[in-house]
């Protein structure tokens, strides 16, 4: 008779191996075949074959033939099932929304989409985050209870526990709880919300825009002048959610001196970056505004690179010029600049890349 201590010390290992065996075909990605597994796992064949029969009941992984290499009978290759739900990731704001939808390792399977309209109001953010996502469930031929998780960006302070605090930029959210409202409509997701800008910042680390061990600051220029830190490889959050907000200091002036450079773009902003000779002044004097605020972020963490991101790409080529000249007389050593490859899609992304761990951690912890 089988002591129940012994039981439980059987379904412990048991769920190891099978933990183990799901991370290898997480982070591979494609097919393995159980020798390779077992190769990788350092569990025994016999162990992996039983692991891989129970994760193929659970309908977790897949299972497919690999084409030969030579003679004999062909092997058999193993899989994540990650088609068996959907990660979304939101970037919404006062001036429109964004989203991207992936497989749960977040391989992209409706690209990203922005639509421009007014969503100052909480009531219109609802509905446009819900017409989103099912706009790009069914692009992605998913229905909503296959929906695993979904991350919303937003202009806001975000606590520790994914929950929206403080904005001003859109105070009307608060008040309608849009959290509360989308964990109705999808009850079968994880839900949460980030800051827009370190989502776009945890983007550029997976990007590899930002070294996995590299401190950097990464500014983001839009809409909205914002940014954000990067200590060590990780995305600084703080006590409260609110690390690199310093455009929140009204004698940093971030906000006029956008006004002030937009008001000299007769054509728009787009045409003044595109533009050589005559736009340099303007453009100096707008690295010039918002230099003291990126040089007291660069002199509080002392940054390998400050990662310069618009939805302009010659914007962040000028700008990264304009503010490695401003930098020389704020920093004591002055970080490399960089430009974003990511421009407006950088927090789509991120929030993609969130909802894919959520997504993983959901997966790993199922019964099987």
């Amino acid at each position: 008779m089988t002591s129940p201590a012994l039981g439980t010390d059987l379904a412990a290992m048991r769920r190891l191996n099978g933990q183990a065996v799901l991370t290898t075909l997480w982070d591979e990605g494609g097919p393995l075949t159980a020798s390779r597994l077992a190769a990788s796992t350092e569990l025994s064949r016999t162990t992996v074959e039983a692991v891989l029969a129970e994760l193929l009941d659970a309908d977790l992984i897949r299972s497919e033939q690999l084409r030969p290499r030579g003679a004999g009978r062909p092997a058999r290759g193993y899989r994540l099932a990650a088609d068996r739900g959907v990660s979304v990731g939101i970037d919404i704001g006062p001036h429109g929304i964004a989203g991207i939808a992936g497989d749960l390792r977040g391989t992209v399977a409706a690209p990203h989409r922005r639509i421009e309209q007014d969503l100052s109001g909480g009531a219109d953010a609802v509905t446009a985050i819900t017409e989103i996502v099912e706009s790009l469930l069914e692009e992605s031929t998913a229905s909503t209870r296959e929906l695993a998780a979904l991350t919303v960006g937003i202009p806001g302070i975000v606590d520790a526990d994914g929950h929206p605090v403080k904005t001003t930029v859109v105070p009307d959210w608060l008040a309608v709880d849009i959290d509360a409202h989308l964990r109705r409509m999808f009850p079968g997701a994880t839900i949460a919300f980030d800051n827009d800008t370190k989502l776009a910042a945890f983007a550029e680390i997976e990007n590899g825009t930002i070294g996995a061990d590299e401190t950097a600051v990464l500014l983001r220029i839009g809409n909205r002048i914002s940014a954000a830190s990067v200590v060590e490889g990780r995305v600084a959050r703080g006590a409260h959610g609110a690390a690199g907000e310093i455009g929140a200091l009204q004698r940093v002036a971030w906000p006029q001196a956008q006004q002030r450079l937009s008001a000299r773009a007769e054509d728009g902003l787009e045409l003044l970056f595109r533009r050589h000779g005559g736009s340099d002044e303007a453009i100096a004097e707008f690295a010039a505004g918002i230099a003291d605020g990126l040089g007291a972020l660069v002199l509080a963490i002392d940054p390998h690179a400050v990662v310069v991101s618009s939805s302009i790409p010659e914007a962040s080529d000028r700008l990264a010029d304009a503010l490695r000249s401003e930098l020389a007389g704020r920093a004591l050593f002055v970080p490399e600049l960089r430009t974003s490859s990511l421009g407006a899609a950088a927090p789509c992304l991120g929030a993609l890349a969130v909802s894919s761990v959520a997504a993983r951690e959901r997966l790993f912890s199922q019964e099987y």
